[in-house]
């Protein structure tokens, strides 16, 4: 069977199936993450004390993770209007960037882990190791999407290509609000 693949905007929605797929994959989404940040928010509530994530945790290196998505995400939004050619070099930049967040991410961990700061040990540590790590899983899907579309901008042509650019802007941009949301909970509490 063969599906058509549409770009055009369909007059009921005012979007194309496209992005109205990645709009209710996001809603999916804001639903995993809003019950974990509402787990976070019951435990932290319950608790008699709550650990600081200042004194804890990495304030810098939460900091560049922040820079570099944030860098990434405009990156992958310019790459929506721009040329084939500097369309690729722009996704590619992203992607390199959110690997850079990656490292940072597992130097952090390596480090908190060395010190004997692991989930076990206490309920900041777990919810702080949950969201994180579900937050890296997202980046590290989001990366094989973009190299999923670097591979294929020529053969699927401007428009699919364009659509899917798209798609992946919107993608990064939950991505920086779920970290933004973190950095602040977890870094900055």
């Amino acid at each position: 069977m063969n599906i058509p693949y549409s770009v055009q905007r369909r007059p009921d929605t005012g979007v194309s199936n496209v992005i109205m797929g990645v709009w209710l994959f996001l809603a999916s989404e804001v639903m995993l993450f809003g019950a974990l940040f509402s787990a976070y928010a019951m435990l932290r509530v319950a608790a008699p004390a709550w650990p600081s994530g200042r004194q804890l945790l990495s304030l810098s290196s939460g900091s560049i993770n922040t820079l570099l998505l944030l860098v990434m995400t405009g990156l992958a939004w310019k790459a929506r209007a721009a040329a084939t050619d500097r369309a690729r070099v722009l996704l590619l930049f992203s992607t390199l960037l959110a690997g850079a967040f990656l490292g940072v991410k597992v130097v952090e961990y390596r480090g908190e882990i060395a010190l004997g700061m692991v989930p076990a040990l206490n309920t900041f540590l777990a919810t702080y190791y949950t969201l994180t790590g579900l937050h890296a899983l997202h980046v590290v899907g989001g990366m094989a999407a973009n190299v999923w579309i670097i591979a294929g901008i020529r053969r699927a042509g401007t428009a699919v290509s364009a659509q899917r650019m798209e798609a992946m802007s919107l993608y990064w941009a939950f991505v920086d609000v779920v970290w933004t949301a973190i950095f602040v909970l977890m870094y900055l509490s």
